[in-house]
This record gives C-alpha cells, sequence and structure tokens, in this order.
C-alpha cells in the first residue's frame, strides 16, 4: 500500500511510519519545516535504516495546497492517510483559534485533498482519551460512552471525529489512552494536574505505531472507532507510575509528593474497559508497562547516580514547583488542564512539543 502520514517526525508519528514500511508498504510523510529543523539529528539516524525509502513533503497542515502535495507524493494519491499533526497541551490552550486552525482546519484540509483523488484513500484519524473528560470517579471507558469536551483540544478532537464521519471517506478512529516513550522527563509543574489516583493504561508508542499501520491496511477497520490501550498489563495509577519513574531517575521514592500538591480532578484517562476488541482485530501489542518501565531504567542508568546526589534539592524544588501547593508562589495559577496525547505522549515533559506529531 502507498501510506501518507502527517506528522511522521513526532513520537507516535516515528512510530507509525516504522511499522508501516515493516509491513511492507511505501510511505511519504508530510511535515512542518519547524519540525524538520527540531528532528534533524534523529532524522540523520533514522535515514540511515528503512526511513530512506520515504519519500518527504513539508508544508503547512492549515494549507489545502501544502497538503495537495503531499498527496501528489504517490501518483493517483495514497491508498491510505494516518492524520497524527495537531497541537495538544499545552499549547492548544495558549491559542485557541491556532488551534482549530490545525487541528480541526488542518483534517479538513486531509479530508478535501482525499476527496480530491481518483480513488479516496482511507484515513486513519488519530484521536484521544482526553474527549472522555474526567473518568477519576467512573474509570471504565467505552467507545459507546459520552464524550465530554473539557478543553480546547479534546474540542477539536471532537470535532475532527465528526467531520470525518460526515464526509464519506472510508475511515478509522483511534483514540489513544496514555503514550508512553522512554524518553520522558518527569520534572514538569504539569504533573500536578493529575490527582494521583488517576487510572492510567498506557500504549507503549511502538505498538500505537502498529495500530495505525493496521488501521490503515485491514479492511475490518472500515469504518470503526478504537480504544487503544495497552491492556490489563500497562494499567497502573498515576502514583504508582511516578513513583517508579522518580526512582529511575535518582530521586527516590514519590512520597515527598503528599496527595495536596495534586489537582483533585479535572484530568482524563482511565482503563480502557473495550481495548481488547481493538487488540483482537489489530494485533498491535507487543510491548507491557514493565517492557516500557526497562526501557525508562535503561534510558537513565548514566544519569541516575548523578541525580541522586541532588535529590533533595530538586525533590524541594518540585514541591515549590506545584501550583496547589501552599508553598507555591502566589502569582501561580492552579490549573486543572490535562497535558495530554497518542497521542501523546505522557502527562508531563520537561520541554512540551508546541505541536502534536505523535
Amino acid at each position: 500500500m502507498n501510506i501518507l502520514i502527517t506528522g511522521g517526525f513526532g513520537n507516535v508519528g516515528r512510530s507509525a511510519v516504522s511499522a508501516c514500511l515493516a509491513a511492507g508498504h511505501k510511505v511519504a510523510i508530510f511535515e512542518s519545516p519547524s519540525a524538520l529543523k527540531r528532528a534533524q539529528a534523529g532524522l540523520r539516524r533514522l535515514l540511515k535504516t528503512q526511513w530512506r525509502q520515504c519519500a518527504f513533503v513539508f508544508g503547512d497542515i492549515r494549507s489545502p495546497e501544502d497538503v495537495g502535495r503531499a498527496f501528489e507524493a504517490f501518483e493517483g494519491g495514497p491508498d491510505a492517510v494516518i492524520h497524527l499533526a495537531a497541537l495538544i497541551p499545552p499549547a492548544s490552550d495558549r491559542n485557541p483559534a491556532v488551534t482549530e486552525a490545525i487541528n480541526v482546519g488542518g483534517t479538513a484540509s486531509v479530508i478535501a485533498a482525499a476527496k480530491a483523488c481518483p480513488k479516496p484513500p482511507r484515513v486513519v484519524l488519530a484521536s484521544s482519551i482526553a474527549i472522555y473528560g474526567d473518568r477519576l470517579a467512573d474509570f471504565w471507558i467505552r467507545t459507546t460512552d459520552e464524550v465530554h469536551v473539557s478543553d480546547t483540544y479534546s474540542g477539536t478532537k471532537v470535532a475532527c471525529e465528526g467531520l470525518l464521519r460526515a464526509s464519506g471517506l472510508d475511515f478509522a478512529i483511534l483514540r489513544l489512552s496514555f503514550v508512553a516513550w522512554a524518553k520522558w522527563l518527569p520534572l514538569d509543574p504539569l504533573l500536578f494536574s493529575v490527582p494521583p489516583e488517576t487510572r492510567l493504561e498506557i500504549i507503549h508508542t511502538e505498538d500505537a505505531g502498529r495500530a495505525f499501520a493496521a488501521a490503515a491496511a485491514l479492511p475490518a477497520a472500515s469504518g470503526g472507532t478504537f480504544d487503544i490501550g495497552g491492556g490489563a498489563l500497562c494499567r497502573t495509577s498515576f502514583r504508582a507510575y511516578i513513583d517508579r519513574m522518580f526512582r529511575y531517575f535518582g530521586l527516590g521514592s514519590s512520597a515527598f509528593l503528599p496527595a495536596s500538591a495534586f489537582a483533585r480532578g479535572g484530568f482524563h484517562c482511565g482503563w480502557y474497559e473495550d481495548s481488547d476488541e481493538a487488540e483482537r482485530l489489530l494485533g498491535f501489542r507487543r510491548k507491557t508497562l514493565e517492557d516500557y518501565y526497562e526501557e525508562v531504567r535503561w534510558e537513565t542508568r548514566f544519569i541516575r547516580p548523578l541525580a541522586a546526589l541532588a535529590a533533595p534539592a530538586v525533590r524541594h524544588w518540585l514541591l515549590k514547583m506545584s501550583p496547589f501547593s501552599p508553598r507555591a508562589p502566589q502569582n501561580r495559577a492552579p490549573s486543572s488542564r490535562s497535558p495530554r496525547r497518542a497521542g501523546g505522549s505522557s502527562p508531563a515533559r520537561l520541554r512540551p512539543s508546541t505541536q502534536e506529531r505523535r
């Protein structure tokens, strides 16, 4: 198959590209010029692999002309489009108008280009667990559950799903859970937006990429909406998650952060009751939560001893960074905004990306 992937330089984007190439598909990647600058070092390494077979098109997802050029990477257009490009929190909260233009307008551009093809391709849309809203009390989630728009990002994802369903195109929608990758750094005040008792069902970035590759190719995925999570072996709580992460980063137990340092609600995430149904059809799971933890342990093996020396100061600094802590600066407004997401990415990163390239 010929598959076009928007946002292919990001976390899940790279995994989707690699999964499509591994499956024998031809791949074209559409990205923004700014993404090329940020990804140069990693891209040079990737181009020594199967990635050198890819076609690359750079432009603005908001521009119908630029998106049209991406579709022309294949004669007659692609057989499928994996649409990942979007703005995510916290960047999506800073300028709702720009977020709307990129997320919803970009999806409209992809749909228009697909409909103009002699043989319209299937469009596989990256959606998010964020559309279910705060599920702290009712943490089991199914695709049939009512959606709850809680911020700019979730609102645009609901709108994108609606555009695709109304387009008349062949489609599949993948609602990613908590996308995990081993480059996550747990030293960001956004982590305090997540109540410690929040249930997380991670999906390893590589498994997410395989899900998109399968949804693009399998006839049985046509018209489906899927909750994409890692299943029973990938479920945990946020408290347990950050406890493991802090230990790997040399900070010891997370117990130094009391429950009062975290938000009491307003965050999405939960456990997918029907993610096994998606797995049975798409067959994407290879990694468990323990596999991910082992990757983090390996990634942090050199910094952990050094970080342990500075742990007391870092713990004190982190506690002060909480907008909910009595010790926090009074001019810092508490925020319950979700820093999501499939796709994603983790609930807190040291340097959050300004564009979702899952």
